[in-house]
């Protein structure tokens, strides 16, 4: 029998080392300028999480400041933006991503569709020349939950899956309220359909500590 695979990545909104399995380091936290409001996941939406390494700063984000309305106009829209704080942990293989990027389409076309946008192809040299290492995940949302806690101040992790078998979404709900008293959330999960750059996932979690330290 296959045994589950996973890869957890540690996410906040600064850029400090941080383990899946130790208390932060919370003294150095700076805030990331682009925070996006709150937003709950939905079935209606088309999920996709892309992993890069940004590699030249003031390139990428005037790249991303060009985007937006490219990204609106088709459709699409970028739910958090969040740069890792170390490298990931598991055995699937994903390169050294620096950044997390979780985008929602109206349609389940619309992101594959950006490949092929005028507005993107006269802005994706700007990427190719300010990122490495682009791949992504997509799928359907099918759990989500949320809190009054400030996005800037929760330690995100970004959880990665290969299963023997189909999630059991049930489970964690039921977990939900024993979770919650620990300041723990699933913002989102995702069950993957789609993968590029990176072997072929089953699930891609989204989940946060309302404050680092409650890793704990």
């Amino acid at each position: 029998m296959k045994k589950q695979e996973y890869n957890i990545f540690v996410i906040v909104i600064a850029i400090v080392f941080l383990s899946a399995c130790a208390t932060p380091d919370t003294s150095r936290l700076m805030k990331f300028d682009s925070v996006p409001l709150p937003q709950n996941a939905s079935q209606d939406k088309f999920y996709s999480v892309i992993l890069l390494e940004v590699t030249d700063e003031p390139v990428y984000s005037e790249y991303r400041r060009l985007n937006e309305p490219v990204f609106a106009n088709a459709g699409c829209y970028i739910e958090r933006e969040l740069r890792l704080a170390g490298a990931g942990k598991g055995p699937l293989k994903i390169g050294t991503p620096n950044r997390a990027i979780i985008t929602y389409c109206d349609t389940p076309d619309a992101f594959g569709a950006l490949g092929q946008n005028e507005g993107f192809l006269k802005i994706k040299p700007m990427m190719l020349k300010s990122t490495a290492g682009f791949s992504f995940i997509s799928g359907k949302s099918v759990y989500s939950e949320t809190s009054g806690s400030r996005v800037e101040d929760r330690l995100y992790i970004i959880k990665i899956s290969r299963f023997n078998d189909k999630p059991r979404q049930a489970a964690l709900q039921r977990m939900q309220p024993m979770l919650a008293s620990y300041g723990f959330h699933a913002e989102n999960i995702i069950v993957a359909d789609h993968a590029h750059g990176i072997e072929n996932p089953d699930e891609i979690a989204i989940f946060y500590f309302d404050q680092p330290e409650f890793q704990k």
